[in-house]
Order: structure tokens, then C-alpha cells, then sequence
């Protein structure tokens, strides 16, 4: 299901069909709507290398550890396995979005699940690492420039922060975690924010090591370097792929 935000930056994810149910936005209503792409949409046009060779771990440890039944031909073993390895998936999704959740209510103050402790864990790190006390601002939605998103934190002063959540453990402390993908993300959220210059950075919680996690700041701001050049040019490549474009002011 693809995200979509109107020219005021409001989510637009659904919308009520002609049989009065709700439903998941289509590229069709968004013609319509003048609705703009989110830019996690924008950045699956991207080959995403880390994500591709965890999907595939996934379907191997299915197919090595699942049971197979007697008389099972090859075939239905590997719907059965590949089967498994979707639900797998979709649980590390779960996991992922109620972690993001309880971070998210941390901050406004709300009640927060399972994963309280990690994210008032979060929160600590963050008014460390950063030095800024408050003024976080959790959550907010914006479009900007044809496209549209919603940035997991950010602060006026300067920082825009989004989380990762994935598995591992100690032993995979050193390992590369962020990509160029992830500054990519940031960089278009800062500047749908009208922070340009803003210091981006990625955590990553762990979802099977509970506590565990990982700062990454990206040396360069948001308007250094080539990650939102790069952006725009996805944003452009799905433009012409999709051949639709926002009513906005695009920057080519």
C-alpha cells in the first residue's frame, strides 16, 4: 500500500470508496486528488541491497528449518516455505511499526506498550546526543516539492532523526547499518521541512536484543553532499514512470 499526502502535507493513505468503504489510496485517486507521493514510495524505485539480502536470509531459513511432510511434492514444499518466510516477514514489520509506535508516544507524553522502557531508552539517547532538552516534534507531516512524508522526529534547532528497527545483537556492533538510502530519506524529509541545513541522523533499535541500539549521525547536512540531488532524481524517474505529476513547483 503506497502513502500519499495532500498539497497541505495531510496523509491521504485512504479514502472513502463509492460503496462508502474505506479503502487504501490508489495512483488513480490520487490523479484525481492531486495527491503527492510519500518518499519511502519515491526511494522504492532505488535497489535497496541490505533489505534484498535480508528478504533472501529469510527464505533460506525457512526452507532449511521447516519441516517437510511426507509425500510433499517440491512444489507445495516451496509455497509452504515460501509461505513461512512471509509471515516471518510480516512479523518483523509488526514488531517494527509497534516499536516505532511507543517511541512515538514517548515523546507527546501518551501512554506506550510493550516497548515503553526501549523508547524512553530512545528518548534518554537522543536528549544526550543531541543536547537539546525539548521542542521535539514527533510525527510531523509535510509536501514540498511533488512529494509528501512524515518524518519520525525532528527539532527546529536543527536535527532530523529517523528510526530503524532490524535484528541484531552484540556481535554485530562495527557492522555497517546505515546507506546511502537512509541519508537520502532524511535529507528529503529536512527539506520538505524547511530545514535544509539540519543535521540528519539514523537509530537503529534492535527487535530481537531488546536495548540494544545504534546511533548513526551522517557527517554531512542535508544540504551537503549528493543525497537529495539523488533524491530528486528518483522523485523525477517515478514521475516518468508513472506519468503523473503533482500540480507543484518541480525543481528541474
Amino acid at each position: 500500500m503506497g502513502h500519499w499526502y495532500d498539497s497541505e502535507g495531510n496523509p491521504r493513505h485512504f479514502i472513502v470508496g463509492k460503496n462508502g468503504n474505506e479503502r487504501a489510496t490508489t495512483l488513480r485517486d490520487a490523479r484525481k486528488e492531486n495527491l503527492f507521493p510519500s518518499v519511502t514510495e519515491i526511494l522504492n524505485m532505488a535497489a535497496k541491497p541490505a533489505l534484498t539480502n535480508w528478504l533472501v536470509e529469510q527464505a533460506l531459513l525457512s526452507a532449511l528449518t521447516l519441516p517437510k511432510v511426507e509425500g510433499e511434492s517440491l512444489d507445495d514444499y516451496k509455497k509452504r516455505a515460501k509461505q513461512d518466510s512471509t509471515e516471518q516477514t510480516k512479523q518483523a514489520m509488526e514488531t517494527g511499526s509497534a516499536i516505532h509506535a511507543d517511541i512515538e508516544a514517548v515523546w507527546k507524553d501518551e501512554p506506550a506498550g510493550t516497548w515503553r522502557e526501549i523508547a524512553e531508552l530512545v528518548k534518554e539517547r537522543t536528549l544526550e546526543v543531541t543536547g537539546f532538552e525539548d521542542g521535539w516534534i514527533a510525527e510531523k507531516s509535510f509536501s514540498h516539492n511533488g512529494y509528501g512524508g512524515m518524518c519520525d522526529l525532528h527539532h527546529p534547532g536543527g536535527w532530523v532523526i529517523d528510526y530503524k528497527t532490524k535484528d541484531f545483537g552484540p556481535e554485530d556492533m562495527g557492522k555497517k547499518m546505515a546507506w546511502d538510502e537512509h541519508a537520502m530519506q532524511l535529507a528529503a524529509y529536512a527539506h520538505g521541512l524547511g530545514m535544509a541545513n539540519a543535521r540528519m541522523a539514523n537509530v537503529f533499535v534492535s527487535r530481537n536484543n531488546p536495548g540494544l541500539i545504534v546511533w548513526h549521525v551522517w557527517e554531512e547536512r542535508a544540504d551537503e553532499g549528493s543525497h537529495y540531488e539523488k533524491f530528486l532524481c528518483l522523485l523525477k524517474y517515478w514521475q516518468l514512470t508513472k506519468n503523473y505529476q503533482p500540480n507543484d513547483d518541480i525543481p528541474f
